[in-house]
């Protein structure tokens, strides 16, 4: 429980280091830039990589610092965007966050690049699953489809909802190994970039001692 709990503190402490504050910008543009590059393929169904970013800080600084990161780019994204066909809902940025919440306990801390990559599909395949799948088809179908969802639906609306959901579920199932390896790529880099530049390392692997 206490190395758990340590996860937060020490992501908090982060808080306070100029570095901190100065790369977690940097990798917040980038999700920013990823997010505007997004690919539309439905209603409320778009192909996007701007978790990379997120899932970045949550390797360097934590959940604390990811979660604050993950909001920020998803309000600053919600601005920026043209087509604002509706209001901003909570609801969904606190799925943002929790998404990010679970990059931070799973990445945070991670003491060798097989572990790295080994959370990293974990952390993935948890998003898909709970963020993705659970919470925000659930959120999006009882917030502009029907508000009855999911206790007093009849069985036509059970299967119009099934109907609905099954393209979300064929992109989150085809996407997640593209991202899954991206983030095997992307993750490693930025740790060995990060070594590099501040001389502190993220993964103490054999070829950094």
């Amino acid at each position: 429980m206490r190395g758990f709990l340590s996860l937060f503190t020490d992501s908090a402490r982060e808080l306070k280091q100029v570095r901190a504050l100065t790369v977690t910008a940097l990798l917040m543009a980038l999700g920013i830039v990823l997010r505007s590059l997004s690919i539309p393929i439905g209603t409320d169904i778009r192909i996007t990589f701007s978790f990379l970013g997120i899932a970045a800080i949550a390797m360097l600084y934590g959940p604390v610092v990811s979660m604050i990161a993950s909001l920020g780019v998803d309000i600053i994204g919600y601005l920026l965007d043209g087509a604002k066909m509706r209001e901003y809902n909570v609801l969904l940025a606190l799925v943002v966050m929790l998404n990010a919440l679970i990059y931070g306990m799973f990445l945070y801390h991670r003491k060798s690049k097989k572990g790295l990559i080994f959370s990293a599909v974990l952390a993935r395949l948890t998003i898909i699953v709970v963020g993705n799948l659970v919470l925000n088809s659930s959120i999006l179908y009882a917030s502009y489809i029907n508000p009855h969802y999911p206790f007093h639906m009849s069985s036509s609306e059970w299967t119009a909802f099934f109907t609905w959901m099954l393209p979300r579920l064929v992109k989150n199932v085809g996407q997640f190994p593209f991202d899954i390896v991206m983030l095997c790529v992307f993750l490693p880099i930025i740790a060995k970039a990060y070594d590099q530049v501040f001389h502190k390392s993220v993964l103490c692997t054999p070829s950094a001692s």
